[in-house]
Formats: C-alpha cells, structure tokens, sequence
C-alpha cells in the first residue's frame, strides 16, 4: 500500500474515531518514506498527536522534520502544504515559549 493510501486510511479511522489506529497508518506512512507530501502530512499529524498528548520530545522529532524544510517545501509545493507548516511553526513556537521541550 503505497503512502497517500495509509494517510487516507488514517483519516477514515479518525472519523471512526480510532486515533491509535490513524497514529499506526502514519507512522507506516513515514516507514515508507515514498512520498513527500504524505511524509509531511504525517510528521504533522504525529507532531500535533504528540503535542497533545503532551508528548514534547517526540512532538519535536515530528514538527522538526518539517521545520528543516520548510523554505525547501514552500518553494517546491506552493500552497500545497500550507497548512502543515503553519501548524508546524505554531507548535514549534508554543513549545519554545513555554519550554516544553
């Protein structure tokens, strides 16, 4: 099953409810490592997942992962991963502020 596959079966748990089952599909998402957008997609879901779960090392490795490309990713898929890197930078910016790294 090919990347895009795994993040729109993680969606489909996420609407039945079945996190633990959406935060599997994007780790295997990131195991295959055969498709950027997903990568991003699924660092971010992981990331926001870890965050809030107040998991910050862990939230970290995954917003991180974003925050080392982000002007590649900008230049190279427009709007595309807009969202991503928004959220990422916002994350970013609460663990910084209130050390919760």
């Amino acid at each position: 099953m090919k990347a895009e596959l795994y993040i729109n079966k993680a969606f489909m748990q996420i609407k039945k409810g079945d996190i633990e089952g959406a935060v599997c599909s994007m780790k295997k998402v990131i195991e295959l490592n055969d498709d950027e957008v997903s990568n991003v997609q699924a660092h971010c879901f992981l990331g926001e997942y870890y965050f809030v779960n107040q998991n910050y090392i862990l939230a970290k490795e995954h917003l991180d992962y974003i925050m080392e490309q982000q002007e590649e990713l900008e230049n190279e898929y427009d709007d595309l991963l807009n969202d991503e890197i928004i959220n990422a930078n916002v994350l970013m910016e609460l663990l910084e502020k209130y050390s919760l790294r």
